[in-house]
């Protein structure tokens, strides 16, 4: 039977319920295109919006064939889906929740069981209502009538649970979370309260939308990190931008954890002890997932918290719950400071000092970190400036030497060019001060060049003035050797400065990659044509493949000081040492020992096949304009 209805009771619009559909599609479309890890809770999400979708849609079709005259069936079905899709919804919502706040799964299965329960429960109640004419129905005449809704009292219920459950597990998410989640749900309640208020029910949908969209910028958009609780790392110079610019400290506590992100999500006991620290220990602060492997943790400090007391637990803590997963660490502690120029230096200072940190070792910043880390800044512009400039014989790079003693001429005829630096703020700044910035930053490879330019010169000063000079080694790295222009470059400025290719020799490390080592035997297969020396650096530190330094045809290998140590403690080691000289002694290699501090070094060494001593029992580094003194001196017998 199809019947003229008359207008239903409560007043209604269809924007609210158009509005959501339109944003339940663009948010579909933004979520298929970013949200790239498609696990449970992104399913939930998109079922979340699809349903809400389909509400909207019922609510739509129930008050336009109410009002247009549609079947009874339809009109009872449309309001069923309408209130049946919202009630699903909350249950999503709460199955949503139950990973950020960490709700164990058998106290999930009871919200669900609830929830199910409840729904079959309402439906029932509300089927019955419609049969004795207390709920919604149509009379006889065909008009509808609007009795008590038992929905409401199933939104009611869920709208309890979802406070319950944030109230009870606010423990394991920040503050911000937490707030966010309950302020968004009573917005959702203050909206349906002024509904019933004006006797409307427009935007029903739009009130239960609010919810999921809310879960969406939190902990999507905003990457909050369920495994660890953690939000996304760039919102830590915001924070601290905020706190500074109103005068408000912070302690920031940093950790770092080898593989800390995947092994929290692979080990239950990692996680579950990981939880309990969490929950004893983060309740005030912001914690940051600074990288797969860096948690930070923002402290607003307090006049009436004694934060030494509060570290020292959290430390202590730490130690007790992670000594049995064996994971090495390094945790930094740091305090907001006038001495730091700009909100924005703050993760890269503790990323500076992160970096000098060995593993399991706990490090309070302190002046001197800072001031080194801006002392750092100032000779990386520096070199930026040097490798800009491209001047070959620039005054900022200075070369020292140390000469070599020849054990066959009885002088010092042969020195290793060193690199120095000399700014105009800083004066003279050593190898370990700027060496791996300058490699980091890709700017090694000009300085290798104005180091060759620079020794060439005063290799040709030497030999104008009649000095005996055999040869100087420069260090290169294996960023420099990866140029194809390398050899290009090496052998304009030899011939650029007029000196024979033999006065000059490359020292270079063994690289463990394949694809270096083929590349380094290119190279100096390709220069040794010439006449330039090799030596091969470091040997017997770290890696030493003897298959791989037969490929290349070095010259002069050079012995680390610890051979020399280990060669002096006992007959063994010394058998060793001196086997592997003589070896390279027959297979025509020059053996050269660094650190030769005293006398007691150079009798040692000269028991061995060696051909070179090198260290302080001749010489420190010094500028290379005096290595003059040493090309005179007259052989020692």
């Amino acid at each position: 039977m199809t019947t003229k209805l008359q207008p239903y009771i409560p007043g209604y619009s269809y924007v609210g319920d158009i509005v959501v559909i339109a944003l339940c599609i663009v948010v579909l479309i933004l979520l298929r295109q970013t949200f790239l890890r498609r696990n449970s809770r992104f399913r939930i999400l998109l079922a979340l919006l699809l349903l809400l979708c389909g509400s909207a849609y019922c609510s739509m079709m129930f008050h336009s064939t109410l009002e247009t005259g549609g079947q009874h069936l339809y009109i009872y079905l449309y309001r069923a889906g309408h209130y049946v899709l919202l009630t699903v919804v909350l249950d999503l919502y709460i199955q949503y929740l139950r990973e950020p706040l960490w709700v164990p799964t058998n106290i999930n299965r009871q919200y669900l069981y609830l929830s199910i329960g409840s729904l079959a429960a309402i439906i029932g109640a509300d089927i019955f209502l419609y049969k004795s004419r207390l709920g919604f129905y149509i009379d006889s005449e065909g008009l509808a009538h609007s009795g008590f809704n038992l929905f409401i009292i199933l939104y009611l219920l869920f709208t309890v649970s979802i406070f319950f459950m944030i109230i009870k597990h606010r423990s394991r998410i920040i503050r911000h979370i937490f707030y966010g989640l309950i302020s968004v749900n009573i917005v959702s309640i203050i909206l349906l309260s002024i509904q019933g208020f004006f006797n409307n029910v427009s935007f029903t949908t739009v009130a239960f939308m609010l919810p999921a969209i809310c879960i969406i910028f939190m902990f999507h958009p905003n990457p909050y990190d369920i495994d660890t609780g953690a939000v996304s790392g760039s919102y830590l110079n915001s924070e601290l931008e905020d706190c500074l610019s109103k005068g408000r400290d912070l302690l920031l506590m940093r950790c770092t954890m080898k593989d800390f992100s995947s092994n929290i999500r692979q080990s239950p006991a990692l996680r579950l002890e990981y939880h309990k620290f969490f929950r004893q220990n983060v309740k005030r602060g912001v914690l940051y997932h600074i990288s797969e492997d860096t948690v930070l943790l923002s402290l607003r400090k307090q006049h009436n918290v004694d934060y030494d007391k509060l570290v020292a637990r959290m430390i202590y803590d730490f130690s007790q719950k992670y000594a049995q997963f064996n994971m090495d660490y390094k945790i930094l502690i740091m305090e907001t400071s006038t001495e730091v120029i700009s909100h924005e230096d703050y993760a890269k200072i503790l990323d500076f000092v992160d970096e000098k940190m060995s593993f399991n070792e706990t490090h309070r910043v302190t002046s001197e970190d800072i001031l080194e880390f801006y002392d750092s800044c100032y000779i990386l512009s520096q070199l930026e400036d040097i490798a800009a400039q491209r001047n070959p014989n620039d005054e900022r790079v200075v070369v020292y030497c140390q000469p070599v003693f020849n054990i066959e001429t009885g002088k010092c005829d042969t020195a290793e060019a060193l690199m120095r630096l000399e700014l105009p703020k800083t004066g003279i700044v050593y190898p370990d001060q700027f060496i791996h910035i300058a490699e980091q930053n890709n700017i090694i490879h000009w300085l290798s060049m104005v180091m060759l330019s620079k020794t060439c010169a005063a290799i040709s000063d030497f030999l104008d003035d009649g000095l005996p000079i055999k040869r100087i080694s420069v260090n290169f790295s294996v960023l420099d050797i990866r140029y194809d222009s390398f050899c290009t470059e090496v052998k304009s400025i030899i011939d650029r400065n007029e000196i024979p290719y033999d006065k000059i020799a490359v020292e270079i490390t063994e690289s463990r990659s394949d694809a270096d080592f083929n590349v380094m035997k290119q190279r100096v297969l390709q220069l040794r044509k010439l006449g330039i020396k090799f030596y091969l650096d470091d040997f017997g530190t770290g890696y030493s493949n003897f298959e791989r330094i037969m490929e290349i045809p070095f010259d002069i290998i050079k012995f680390d000081r610890s051979l020399l140590i280990e060669s002096k403690k006992d007959r063994d080691c010394y058998f060793m040492v001196s086997t592997f000289a003589s070896m390279f002694d027959k297979l025509h290699y020059s053996v050269l020992f660094e650190g030769v501090e005293d006398e007691g070094d150079v009798a040692h060494c000269c028991k061995m096949k060696v051909k070179y001593l090198q260290g302080f029992n001749y010489s420190k580094p010094i500028p290379i304009e005096k290595l003059r003194k040493f090309l005179m001196e007259k052989p020692k017998q």
